[in-house]
């Protein structure tokens, strides 16, 4: 199981929307952290970077949704 983090408070809730049909299979979580270039990750199984929400951007649904299905497969 990995985890699409969220590093910030501005982004936490809808990532944590927008993950919740993967849960059971993906894990959201909140950390601190002293990168500044990035507000939220989804972490691959192999451990690399899947999908990453830059500092100040918008999240977009879409793309998190698409990387989520293309790794941890329909959501349930």
């Amino acid at each position: 199981m990995r985890a699409v983090g969220s590093c910030s408070t501005s982004s936490t809730a809808e990532v944590r929307n927008a993950a919740a049909a993967w849960t059971g299979r993906v894990n959201t979580v909140t950390a601190r952290t002293d990168r500044v270039d990035v507000d939220a990750l989804l972490i691959r199984p192999d451990g690399c970077v899947a999908w990453a929400l830059p500092t100040g951007r918008d999240l977009d649904a879409t793309t998190l949704v698409r990387a989520l299905g293309t790794w941890f497969g329909q959501p349930a």
